[in-house]
């Protein structure tokens, strides 16, 4: 039996990090993240997850996509990320946590390509930090 194809990365507003990686894996189970559940406006279940998991790792991956979403600058789009170092780095240890996670559940059905970018403290942080006093860097 052949293996689906997943692309795991996040992206902002999306509420997962599965993605169909071919045309076969799209056919099967549609476009979007698969693992996200879509809500109506009454806050009713309209769509499912494609791709059921672990409550654990839902959660780490409910988790991780709120923390991706701060990566931006909330006060300043446009400025640069205010991630420190160490925030760059717990994040991406979780996001390396959840990968292997995931592969264990689901390698035994999908092929999964690491598509997320591991970030790092953006070297203009520390000016930015200076010429805007009322912005903090998170930790």
């Amino acid at each position: 039996m052949t293996k689906g194809s997943l692309r795991f990365f996040f992206d902002y507003g999306a509420r997962g990090c599965l993605w169909a990686g071919d045309e076969a894996t799209r056919s099967k189970l549609g476009v979007g993240p698969l693992d996200a559940t879509v809500y109506d406006l009454q806050g009713h279940i309209a769509v499912p997850p494609r791709i059921s998991l672990f409550r654990k790792v839902h959660s780490l991956i409910s988790r991780l996509e709120q923390e991706y979403a701060s990566y931006l600058n909330p006060f300043y789009p446009p400025g640069p990320s205010l991630w420190t170092q160490a925030k760059c780095e717990r994040f991406n240890d979780n996001v390396d946590q959840l990968l292997v996670s995931l592969r264990g559940e689901l390698g035994a059905e999908f092929v999964m390509a690491d598509e997320q970018k591991r970030h790092t403290e953006v070297p203009t942080l520390g000016e930015f930090l200076a010429a805007n006093p009322n912005q903090k860097p998170m930790r």
